[in-house]
C-alpha cells in the first residue's frame, strides 16, 4: 500500500508525454476490477486506449507517483459537449483528492473550447461522490444508477408476453438505424435519462448513441441476433433492446425502450424476455444492465427478470462551465 506521504507526492502529466506502455500496469489492474465486480472483460477497451495512446492522439491526463503511473483519465469532444470517457485512480492512491486532480484538469482542458457548454461523465470506478466530487469549484449534477445482475437460470422457460396484435417482433437489421433514433429522441423526451445524455434529445444525437453500441467495444461486442425490435403493422420501429456480450458468460442490455403508447402492454417484457433468451443460446449465464435509480418503472421490470442491483455509480453532468 501507499503511504499518505507517496499519495501527495502525485503530479498530473499528459498523457502524451508518456509512452502507451508506462499505461500496461495500471490497465491491468482496471481490467482485474471490472472483472471482479462487474463481470465485464474491460480488455477490448483498454486494448483501444493503448492503441490511441500509442499513435498520441488521446486527449488526457496520467497520475504519476515516482515513475509510476497510478491514474488516467481521458475526454473526446462532440459538437457542443465534452465527455469524459474513462477515469482510474488504482486502489492504494484512489483517494478523493487524486480523482479530482484528474477530473480538474479534464474541465479545465474542455473549458478551453468556447464551444463546449456541457460535460457528462459515467465513471464506473469513481469512489468520489456526492460533495467530494467539486474540481475547481465545479459541482455536478449527480444521477445515481444501479448496475443490476440476473442469473439466466430458466430464462428459456419463462412465458411470453401479452400479446399486442399489431406489434410483431424482428431482430436488430441496420436498416431500422433511423426509426431506432426517433424512436429513442420520443421515448426520452422530458425523460431523467435525457437530463443524463443528452444524445437522447434528437434524432441525430440518438443515431449516434446507437452507432456506438453497434461499432465500439464500450458497451461491449454487439449480439445483433440477441437485440429485438417491436415493429406496428405499418412497418414503424415501437421498441428496441440491444444486447451485447461483455465476457464470454456474461450478456448485457444496453438499451431498451419501448413507445409511451405500448408501455405496460408486455411488449418490454417480451423484448427483455427475447434478448436474455437468445444471450443464454450464445452462451451467457448472467445478463447485466444499468438503470438510473429513479427509473421506477423500467426496476419493476428488471425485479420480475431476477435483477437486483450489485453495484451503485453517478452519472455527472457539468452545464454552464463559464460564468
Amino acid at each position: 500500500m501507499a503511504s499518505r506521504e507517496q499519495v501527495q507526492l502525485c503530479r498530473r502529466v499528459e498523457l502524451r508525454s508518456l509512452p502507451a506502455t508506462a499505461l500496461a500496469v495500471l490497465l491491468d489492474e482496471e481490467k482485474a476490477r471490472w472483472l471482479a465486480l462487474l463481470h465485464w472483460d474491460f480488455g477490448p477497451s483498454a486494448d483501444l486506449v493503448l492503441r490511441y495512446a500509442a499513435m498520441q492522439a488521446l486527449e488526457g491526463y496520467a497520475l504519476v507517483d515516482g515513475t509510476e503511473v497510478v491514474g488516467y483519465t481521458y475526454w473526446v469532444s462532440e459538437e457542443h459537449k465534452g465527455l469524459v470517457g474513462d477515469l482510474y485512480v488504482r486502489d492504494a492512491w484512489r483517494t478523493p483528492a487524486n480523482e479530482n486532480l484528474l477530473l480538474e484538469g479534464a474541465l479545465a482542458q474542455l473549458r478551453r473550447s468556447p464551444w463546449i457548454r456541457r460535460v457528462e461523465a459515467q465513471l464506473m470506478h469513481l469512489a468520489s461522490r456526492g460533495s467530494q466530487l467539486a474540481p475547481s469549484g465545479l459541482r455536478p449534477r449527480a444521477f445515481c444508477r444501479h448496475f443490476m445482475l440476473a442469473p439466466t437460470d430458466g430464462i428459456e422457460h419463462r412465458r411470453t408476453g401479452d400479446y399486442v396484435p399489431e406489434l410483431r417482433y424482428q431482430q436488430w437489421s441496420p436498416r431500422y438505424l433511423e426509426d431506432a433514433a426517433e424512436l429513442i429522441a420520443h421515448v426520452y423526451y422530458g425523460h431523467v435519462d435525457g437530463e443524463i445524455n443528452d444524445q437522447y434529445h434528437s434524432a441525430h444525437g440518438a443515431r449516434r448513441f446507437l452507432q456506438n453500441i453497434v461499432q465500439y467495444p464500450g458497451c461491449g461486442h454487439f449480439s445483433p441476433q440477441c437485440s429485438w425490435l417491436a415493429i406496428d403493422a405499418a412497418g414503424r420501429t415501437q421498441g428496441l433492446c440491444l444486447a451485447t456480450m461483455v465476457s464470454e458468460q456474461s450478456g448485457h442490455i444496453a438499451q431498451i425502450c419501448l413507445a409511451p403508447e405500448y408501455q405496460g402492454s408486455g411488449a418490454g417484457y417480451e423484448m427483455l424476455r427475447r434478448s436474455m433468451a437468445a444471450l443464454v443460446a450464445g452462451g451467457a449465464s448472467e445478463v447485466s444492465l444499468t438503470v438510473t435509480a429513479s427509473n421506477e418503472r423500467a426496476i419493476r421490470l428488471y425485479d420480475r427478470f431476477g435483477f437486483r442491483a450489485v453495484y451503485q455509480f453517478d452519472a455527472l453532468v457539468w452545464e454552464k462551465l463559464w460564468p
